[in-house]
């Protein structure tokens, strides 16, 4: 979508993202191997009691949920970055996670060959609980 289609309020939700065993342990083998993530037995001593989802495999995995919905597209021209990133609770084999992404903002840079969107960025799991907020501002083609 080109930056002139996107409105303040806009929300946008992913397809659920089903959290498994395996998928916890093969994100975190490679990118956040702590034990929390990665050993079933040592995490049960850990502060959840059990294995967990790195919360940069909750962001990415909904990141990427967006990426699929085709949104951005082929206007993305990049990110500025994300900001106040938190995670607010620990996501386990059997979660069911949605991401929301809200336009909380857009601006048109002096370049005036693209634009930053801001969205307010909520991952949910399937009780409804708030387990990750932040924002995150990208560039789009004008």
């Amino acid at each position: 979508m080109k930056f002139h289609e996107f409105t303040v309020d806009d929300t946008y939700f992913t397809d659920e993202i089903h959290m498994t065993t395996e998928k916890i342990k093969g994100f975190a083998d490679t990118y956040d191997p702590q034990f929390l993530h990665t050993n079933e037995e040592a995490a049960k001593e850990g502060p959840y009691g059990s294995i967990t989802a790195s919360g940069f495999h909750v962001l990415t995995a909904v990141w990427s949920e967006l990426i699929k919905m085709d949104i951005l597209g082929e206007d993305a021209r990049g990110s500025l970055g994300m900001d106040k990133i938190q995670w607010q609770g620990p996501v386990r084999p059997g979660d069911t996670l949605t991401g929301i992404f809200k336009v909380i903002n857009k601006k048109e840079i002096t370049d005036k060959t693209r634009g930053i969107i801001s969205f307010e960025t909520t991952v949910l799991n399937q009780r409804g609980q708030e387990i990750m907020k932040g924002k995150i501002e990208v560039f789009i083609a004008i």
